[in-house]
């Protein structure tokens, strides 16, 4: 039902009003009735109402100046305007500001249908296009957190939803989904103007990209804890990030978060008090953008350039053992996600052994043998069957234009559940696996052949050269002729 006030001076008319129109049977609901403008401005402070219907001449406040301090106060509705005559200046002044109809008392009660109409059916509209234009950046910002998009493409689509900030900082922040709680954090977070967010309906958690000052992010959680009320809530919180592709890196790490205070609960561990709060307080400014590049290149050597940075920098900034912890934490959860080594029991084992290390030396120890195994070990990850033919189609057609639906149709699957189990069995969506799937590819050819950049783009399936070198950078850290000249001579691939 949609919510109606009624606004004039005269009694007799509001109650008029009230008899003429069949109100429910439109999908109306009379919430209220005012005497004069001020009446009606303070009812709208207090209760949203989608349609007013008022009076122009009223004392105290007229229903013109009720409607321009409504409009001056962001309060915004549909409105009919009536009055005794017209006056043309009234007229031009209501449909100036937008009014649906002007009326002329007494009322025409088909005209006054008619517009009622006019208004449902323009409500519909709208409450369509929302839930288009909804579901579309939800859309665009799950692409955001899981790297699965250009970022000049992402500035302008942010632009086209009049959401694009600029700003020198992000921070992901997630939370645990309950159903009951659904509008209240909705609310909560729209009314926002210093972050974005979505329900991560397959994961089952809400996602904030948050870019306000460094202290509200606390405070929200805070709001939030307050709105969960007696139950529990587990916040996972990435680190702050200056740019906007590594807002993926701040998502995942959010991610681990989560799964440490899951992993302690599971395990029935309990984690001393300073452990347990620095999973909900900022982490130190220590980037992890290069590491993850490394990973990208997946030179042993690079990476392991890579970690003795990390490393160096905690032993710099006198890290404390729980920082220390966590971030040895992030850097086996990014070497597990990106090198394809998914199995639980090394999983769970490698958490439990960083959690126990009592000694710097012991955690660069774990991490040491972390890189040996995978030097010299070759884990074989396990896939469903559905997964597995998924894989099967990529390594033997890359070169042709894949998407996740004509495989789906292929395999006589639901899109969205193929894409489900796909991205929770490989840690990837669907284009993340065929782009990197097809970058390794390139890395061989770089490296083993003669083939110039144009050729090796053609060849692993791309449409463009340009599209290639921008996905090769964004992926490598480097371009494809540097990434050639650097390791040509000497490539020792980490997961071959």
């Amino acid at each position: 039902m949609y919510k109606v006030l009624l606004v004039d001076d005269e009694y007799m008319i509001v109650r008029g009003l009230q008899k003429l129109i069949p109100w429910e049977e439109l999908g109306f609901e009379i919430v209220g009735t005012a005497g004069n403008g001020q009446e009606a401005l303070e009812f709208v402070k207090r209760q949203k109402v989608d349609i007013v219907i008022t009076d122009v001449t009223m004392p105290i406040l007229s229903g013109i100046d009720f409607l321009k301090q409504s409009q001056k106060e962001s309060i915004f509705f549909r409105f009919i305007v009536l009055s005794g005559y017209q006056e043309f200046e009234y007229v031009k002044e209501s449909i100036q500001m937008g009014a649906e109809n002007y009326l002329i008392k007494p009322i025409n009660k088909e005209e006054l249908m008619e517009t009622l109409k006019k208004c449902i059916k323009e409500f519909e509209e709208e409450k369509l296009r929302m839930q288009g234009e909804k579901f579309l950046f939800e859309h665009l910002l799950k692409r955001w957190v899981h790297d699965d998009i250009d970022y000049m493409d992402l500035k302008k689509m942010l632009a086209t939803f009049d959401s694009y900030t600029e700003t020198s900082q992000f921070q992901v922040l997630i939370f645990t989904y309950e159903k009951e709680y659904h509008d209240a954090v909705y609310q909560l977070l729209q009314k926002r103007k210093d972050l974005y967010f979505f329900h991560h309906y397959e994961e089952g958690q809400w996602v904030i990209i948050y870019f306000g000052e460094r202290m509200g992010i606390d405070r929200l959680i805070k709001l939030i804890q307050v709105l969960y009320r007696q139950k529990k809530v587990a916040f996972g919180r990435g680190e702050e990030v200056k740019r906007m592709a590594d807002v993926s890196i701040s998502y995942e790490h959010a991610k681990s978060s989560l799964y440490l205070c899951a992993f302690y609960e599971r395990q029935q561990l309990l984690a001393d008090s300073k452990t347990m709060a620095l999973l909900n307080e900022s982490l130190p400014n220590l980037s992890f953008s290069a590491f993850k590049k490394a990973l990208g290149i997946r030179n042993i050597d690079t990476i392991e350039k890579e970690i003795k940075q990390i490393f160096a920098g905690l032993m710099e900034a006198a890290a404390s053992p729980e920082y220390t912890r966590y971030i040895i934490f992030l850097v086996f959860m990014d070497i597990y996600r990106e090198l394809e080594i998914q199995d639980e029991l090394i999983y769970e084992e490698m958490v439990e052994k960083i959690n126990k290390a009592s000694s710097f030396k012991e955690l660069q120890m774990l991490i040491t043998d972390l890189m040996y195994n995978l030097k010299y070990k070759k884990f074989k990850r396990e896939y469903s069957s559905n997964v597995q033919n998924v894989l099967q189609i990529i390594q033997e057609e890359f070169r042709e234009d894949l998407t996740l639906k004509s495989i789906a149709e292929r395999l006589h699957l639901n899109v969205m559940y193929l894409g489900q189990i796909f991205k929770k069995e490989t840690n990837k969506s669907f284009s993340q696996y065929l782009n990197h799937y097809r970058i390794k590819l390139a890395q061989n050819l770089l490296l083993h052949s003669e083939l110039n950049i144009n050729e090796i783009s053609e060849k692993i399936g791309y449409m463009s050269p340009g599209y290639f070198y921008k996905n090769f950078k964004k992926y490598c850290g480097i371009s494809p002729k540097e990434f050639r000249d650097s390791y040509q001579q000497l490539f020792q691939p980490i997961d071959e």
